[in-house]
């Protein structure tokens, strides 16, 4: 089953993405609303997966990205945004840093979430 870790600094936002996964089948292991907080839940709970907002406090999801995966280096990443419009140079920012992929929040629905699982 598939561990997973929510970095969003909206609470709200992490809550609607939790019941999601939850119907997906994953397991939610941590919730984080920075990356100091999000490194801390890799270091001890080792999720497979983590979701990471790129808009976040302090280190932006960009850095967190590299600096989860040299925690663990297995860990798989999906960055995501509000900012549809800056889709494309995200897509490549996201590659960059060693991310899996990045989306878009609205595009956010059972069937993507369900293709992380696999």
């Amino acid at each position: 089953m598939t561990r997973v870790l929510l970095v969003d600094d909206q609470t709200a936002f992490r809550q609607q993405l939790r019941q999601l996964l939850l119907y997906a089948g994953a397991t939610v292991v941590g919730e984080a609303n920075d990356i100091p907080a999000a490194e801390e839940i890799v270091q001890s709970l080792r999720p497979n997966l983590a979701i990471v907002d790129i808009m976040l406090p302090g280190i932006n999801g960009l850095e967190g990205t590299r600096r989860l995966k040299t925690i663990d280096p297995s860990l798989h990443v999906i960055l995501i945004s509000a900012y549809r419009d800056h889709a494309a140079a995200y897509r490549l920012a996201a590659a960059q840093v060693g991310a899996d992929q990045f989306v878009a929040k609205d595009e956010l629905d059972l069937n993507s979430v369900r293709k992380w699982l696999e």
